[in-house]
This record gives structure tokens, C-alpha cells and sequence, in this order.
């Protein structure tokens, strides 16, 4: 809220009598009480910095929250499995659900393709009004209205428009085409109406089905994407083949890459969210600040409740994870510590501020050989502190502070009352202050009045006194 100015009002003219500058005393008197307004603004102000300041905070723990929420993604743990194909310009397959581990072949001897139909009249307009019917295999017939004088392009237009329509139609060299969208043999077009004689469509390519073979089986299908070949692999048959394309599936193991991955977005986002917090809390305040920079700055220095969270955020880390092996009960058995505050060497500010290090090649190990332990350390469920792993651990933490009702909300809806409150209490300055500059507007022009009458009377027996003394 920018700061209330007293200006002088329009048309006031002071000091006409007395020779005071009347406008600039009433602006320096209302200057003095509106002190207490100007310290409400700027507590004002300060409370919404501190207000931002905690949504920052929010901001940044719903980020970390996000990233632990990756952890404990049950697609992060599961199994894939690789899939190639030698040819994937001819035979391209993507895999959908646990397939069966192993090589295939597949050779194409035909593509799928959709029905052509092209007029075959010369016509370049509708010479009649009527209805084209168009249906494409055994789906639904649709009518579109032709009048007389459509074009060619028209007709098009309206066929395109029609909602649930199975076919493309076009303008190729003077002519229309209907194109289907839906492969297959099955799939034909045919076309009849009152206006059909008008336009003659001729079929100039029929719809087929895709014939190929897996494994020397022969196959058909409607569609060049097939689904129902390899169960948990789509095909996708692009071209015919002279010799066999080659499709192998992996065997299903977990990702150790996707692991890491989001272990290492895990690590990065704490770290940030913690740098974040500890620079609110350090940062010291302005004493005797004169600037609203200033005021804003240390609003959050030394805050209990966050430096209570940062200690059980490092707990969440540091704390082991109780019914595991000896050798995977710690974060930090698994490549996710927070490095050496101690030692012969030059001593870590990160590790001593409790920033984590990700230890890849420790990590990877573990993955392959302790899988299973290495992933309870992570997203162990059981409902309980001392077993659970890191993923519930700080999750649940997290949402306490960052649900719609929790401690962050509260604190920044608190703060909006203490804003709301300080903007009454500025208004109602405001009305007060409008009054008090209206009264003593009010006496300084009484005075100005009433020097001005008593000049005029001290003219007047001057004048008098001066008639008598020549008398």
C-alpha cells in the first residue's frame, strides 16, 4: 500500500492575512500524526514479506515432496524389459506388459491399407439438389445435403464436417476423392444417394488387410498396428520385408538407470530445499532498517518451527531402518550420505550443513546385488517410523507441512489476517486524518478571517485619526 499524501486542495489559498505559508504548516502538522499510519503501513509491509517468504518455503517442499513421491513410484521399481527389432524402418516394436523373453521373426508380404473412392464424372459442380450416403464397411451411414451449384470443393467441406464421418474427402485434380480412414479389407466404401449419379464414384483402391508371418505362422490384421501377436508387445508393420525382421525381448529385471535417476532428482531437490530454508534462517536482520528491502530482510532467522523440520528431515536420512541386514539399514550403505564432516582432510560445509552426496558406483552396486534391501531402505511400507523407508519417512513428514490444512498453511493464512488487520487499521487512519486536516483548515481560515477584519478596523480608525489631526 503506498504511503497516504496530504496535498493541499485545489483553490486554497493561505496566509492572505497573517503572511504564513498556512498550506505547508497544516501539511507539516499532518505529517507528524500520520507517524503512526506510516509504521502500520510499514508493518504491513513487512508482514507480506514474511508472508512470501513462507510460500517460498512451501514452494519448495512441495518440490522435494514431488521428488520423494518419485521414490516411492511403484513404476520406478518394477520390471522392464528390453525389446529391439534389426529393422525398425519395417518393423518397429514397443513394449506394453511383461512379454515373453526370447528372439522372433517377422516377415510382411502386405501393408494394410484404407479404400479409395474417386468420382468419375466430369463434373466440376452439383447439377441437382439431393443427399450423398457414405458408409465405410459395417460402421454407420451418413447422409450430406448437396445443392445445386455446390462445387466440388463445397461438397468436400461438407463431407469433412460431418461428425463420425469414416472418410477423408478431397479435391485431387479436379476430381473428389473419398479416402477411408480405417484400414482393413473389410472396410469398403460405398457410396449411393440421390446425387451420387452426379459425381459416378468409381473404387480406385480397394482396402486390404496386412499379411504376415511370426515365427512362419501367417497372420492377418485389419490395422499395420498390431496388438494381439505378441502378448505385452505392439508391432508396428511399416514395410514389406525381403527377409525377416528380427524382434528380441529382454528378460524383465528392474532399471537400474530409472533408480538412479530418481535417487539423483531426490538428492539435488534436497539439497536445493535445504540451502533455501538455511538461508532464511541465517539471514540476520537490518537494525534501524529504512528501506521496505531492509525490513524484509531475517523475517524468518532463527524460526523454531523450520529449524525443527530441518533436524527431522536429516533424522528421516540418518536414522536406520530397523528389521533390515546389517549391511542395507543405511541410507548411506547405499550410496546416499552426507559425506565426511570429519577427517584428516579439509573438513565439508556441505556435509557439515547436512547436504547429501549421491555415491553412483555404491548405488549401483547395491542395486545389483541387494535389490530387494536397497529398495526397503527407499520405500519400505509398514506404518511405522523405525521400519519404514525414506520415501514414507519424509513423505509424511512433508505433508504435514504442505497439505491444504497444514502447518505452512496456517502460517500463511495467519499472516493474511495480520495484513487484512493493519489495512483496516490504515484505512480508518485515513478517515481520521481527512478530518483532522478539514478542522485545522477550518481555524487556520477563521484566523485568516479574523486578522483580516481586524486589519480592516485598524485601516479604518487610521484613516479616521488622520481626517481628524488636518482637521
Amino acid at each position: 500500500m503506498a504511503d497516504v499524501n496530504f496535498s493541499t486542495p485545489m483553490f486554497n489559498i493561505g496566509g492572505i492575512a497573517s503572511g504564513l505559508d498556512t498550506n505547508a504548516i497544516v501539511s507539516q502538522l499532518l505529517a507528524v500524526e500520520r507517524q503512526p499510519q506510516v509504521r502500520v503501513q510499514q508493518q504491513q509491509r513487512v508482514e507480506e514479506a514474511r508472508q512470501q517468504a513462507l510460500r517460498d518455503v512451501n514452494t519448495r517442499l512441495l518440490n522435494l515432496q514431488t521428488a520423494v513421491t518419485g521414490l516411492r513410484d511403484v513404476g520406478t521399481w518394477g520390471d522392464t524389459q528390453s525389446i529391439d527389432s534389426s529393422d525398425p524402418s519395417k518393423v518397429s516394436a514397443l513394449r506394453t506388459g511383461g512379454a515373453a523373453a526370447g528372439g522372433y521373426q517377422i516377415a510382411v508380404t502386405k501393408l494394410a491399407r484404407a479404400a479409395q473412392m474417386t468420382q468419375g464424372t466430369s463434373a466440376t459442380a452439383a447439377t441437382a439438389d439431393g443427399t450423398l450416403t457414405i458408409k465405410v464397411g459395417s460402421g454407420t451411414a451418413y447422409d450430406v445435403a448437396v445443392t445445386s451449384g455446390d462445387t466440388l470443393q463445397t461438397v468436400a467441406d461438407r463431407i469433412n464436417g460431418t461428425s463420425g464421418m469414416q472418410a477423408y474427402a478431397s479435391v485431387v485434380n479436379s476430381k473428389l476423392v473419398l479416402s477411408g480412414k480405417v484400414t482393413g479389407a473389410a472396410n469398403t466404401i460405398a457410396v449411393s444417394g440421390t446425387s451420387a449419379a452426379d459425381f459416378g464414384f468409381a473404387q480406385t483402391q480397394s482396402a486390404q488387410d496386412a499379411e504376415y508371418t511370426l515365427d512362419n505362422v501367417s497372420k492377418t490384421s485389419a490395422s499395420n498396428v498390431i496388438t494381439d501377436a505378441m502378448a505385452g508387445v505392439t508391432l508396428t508393420l511399416k514395410a514389406t520385408t525381403a527377409t525377416a525382421v528380427s524382434v528380441n525381448v529382454g528378460a524383465p529385471g528392474p532399471d537400474s538407470q530409472a533408480v538412479q535417476g530418481k535417487v539423483k532428482a531426490f538428492v539435488d531437490q534436497y539439497n536445493s530445499t535445504l540451502d533455501f530454508i538455511r538461508g532464511k534462517l541465517s539471514e540476520a536482520t537490518v537494525p534501524n532498517a529504512t528501506t521496505d528491502a531492509d525490513r524484509a530482510k531475517g523475517l524468518l532467522k532463527g524460526d523454531p518451527a523450520l529449524t525443527g523440520l530441518l533436524a527431522a528431515m536429516r533424522a528421516a536420512i540418518a536414522d536406520p531402518v530397523s528389521g533390515r541386514p546389517t549391511t542395507t539399514q543405511l541410507l548411506s550403505q547405499v550410496g546416499v550420505s552426507t559425506g565426511a564432516t570429519t577427517g584428516t582432510g579439509a573438513l565439508s560445509k556441505d556435509a557439515i550443513a547436512g547436504k547429501l552426496t549421491l555415491d553412483a558406483t555404491t548405488l549401483s552396486d547395491q542395486l545389483a546385488n541387494h535389490f530387494t534391501d536397497t529398495k526397503a531402505l527407499f520405500t519400505n511400507l509398514t506404518g511405522d517410523y523405525a521400519t519404514e523407508g525414506l520415501a514414507q519417512r519424509l513423505g509424511g513428514l512433508l505433508d504435514g507441512w504442505v497439505k491444504s490444512d497444514g502447518i505452512l498453511d496456517a502460517r500463511i493464512d495467519g499472516e493474511q489476517s495480520t495484513i487484512d488487520s493493519l489495512k483496516k487499521r490504515s484505512a480508518d487512519m485515513d478517515v481520521r486524518l481527512a478530518a483532522r486536516e478539514k478542522a485545522l483548515r477550518a481555524q487556520f481560515t477563521a484566523m485568516e478571517q479574523a486578522l483580516s477584519q481586524s486589519q480592516s478596523q485598524g485601516s479604518y480608525l487610521s484613516s479616521q485619526l488622520a481626517s481628524l489631526n488636518a482637521a
